[in-house]
Order: structure tokens, then C-alpha cells, then sequence
């Protein structure tokens, strides 16, 4: 499976996460044999890849909106109405 594949297959985060968190607990049982183990470990480490990736997109999004924030003089969201 390409990268672009993998984008594809895994369009949010969330996804992605979850399925790598499979292959971890599959992998960890070590109920599989050595040749599915390496499959699953590859597997896992191009999905790792896609997270990253996302994990970039979004930081560089957040950044980009702070930048606008400060322009403006918004104040960051904190989560406490009482401030």
C-alpha cells in the first residue's frame, strides 16, 4: 500500500490511532507468527507515519491560527469562563 493509500484509508487521526493501537496489542499477545508479526509491524510503523503527519498538519494549523490570533490581540482560549 502506497502513502497516498494509507491517507486514504486512514483520513482522520482517530482512526489511524486506533488501528495502530490494535496492531500494538495484537503484536504484544504474541499469539501471531513471526512472518504476520513483521507484516503487522510494518503495517504499524507506515501507520505511525500517517499519524505523525497528521500531528504536523494539525500543529502547523494551531500555529497558523495563533499567528492570527496575536495579530488581532484575541486572547487564547483557556477553558474558564470566569476569566
Amino acid at each position: 500500500m502506497t502513502k497516498t493509500e494509507k491517507n486514504d484509508k486512514f483520513k482522520d487521526f482517530e482512526t489511524a490511532l486506533a488501528r495502530l493501537e490494535e496492531i500494538v496489542s495484537e503484536l504484544e499477545s504474541g499469539e501471531k507468527s513471526l512472518e504476520e508479526s513483521i507484516a503487522q509491524y510494518t503495517e504499524g510503523i507506515e501507520i505511525a507515519a500517517v499519524c505523525h503527519g497528521k500531528l504536523g498538519d494539525a500543529e502547523g494549523q494551531i500555529a497558523k491560527l495563533s499567528k492570527i490570533a496575536e495579530k488581532f490581540n484575541l486572547e487564547q482560549v483557556s477553558g474558564n469562563d470566569n476569566e
